[in-house]
């Protein structure tokens, strides 16, 4: 966890959410590679832990994201495991098969069948109107999701172009 270049090691926490594949089917011995994404605490999740901690008359948590956030701090990965955290997985990062890929939609379909989670809103468009209108979609949308967001991110699929373009950070 951390900026890319300065992070903590938070392994044996990431091990602890069920919807990541502990065992990724390789098509060769030689294949590496790094994915990047977000783990998340649902809404619900978060709910059912606040009220435990109502119970036990322990100062609540104030939002879905820091409590997500610290759990992946925890020392004890059992805590962590109790929290029933989720991921979605947004991008491949370094890859020694990344030559496979000219675009980002593809390599999203690619680490989805080796067993990592995608978001199920993930959408590929070819124009910028649909973009606009499916922004508005899940605007209204929004709400009734089981995981918070800041808002939706927009992505050049080409990476080649990305590249080019660089990230904002």
């Amino acid at each position: 966890r951390g900026d890319g270049q300065i992070g903590e090691d938070i392994t044996a926490n990431l091990r602890t959410i069920r919807t990541l594949p502990l065992r990724i089917k390789t098509d060769s011995t030689s294949e590496a590679f790094e994915v990047r994404g977000e783990a998340y605490l649902s809404k619900s999740e978060f709910e059912r832990i606040n009220q435990e901690r109502i119970k036990a008359e322990e100062q609540l948590y104030m939002n879905a994201r820091n409590t997500a956030a610290g759990s992946l701090r925890q020392l004890d990965p059992k805590i962590t495991a109790s929290r029933k955290l989720n991921m979605f997985i947004y991008q491949l990062g370094q890859n020694t098969e990344i030559q496979k890929f000219d675009n980002h939609f593809d390599a999203l379909q690619w680490l989805q069948k080796k067993g990592f989670p995608i978001n199920p809103l993930i959408k590929k468009f070819t124009n910028i109107d649909d973009v606009i209108d499916y922004c508005k979609k899940l605007e209204k949308e929004r709400d009734t999701l089981d995981y918070d967001i800041d808002g939706i991110v927009i992505k050049v699929n080409n990476l080649q172009m990305q590249q080019q373009l660089g990230a904002a950070g």
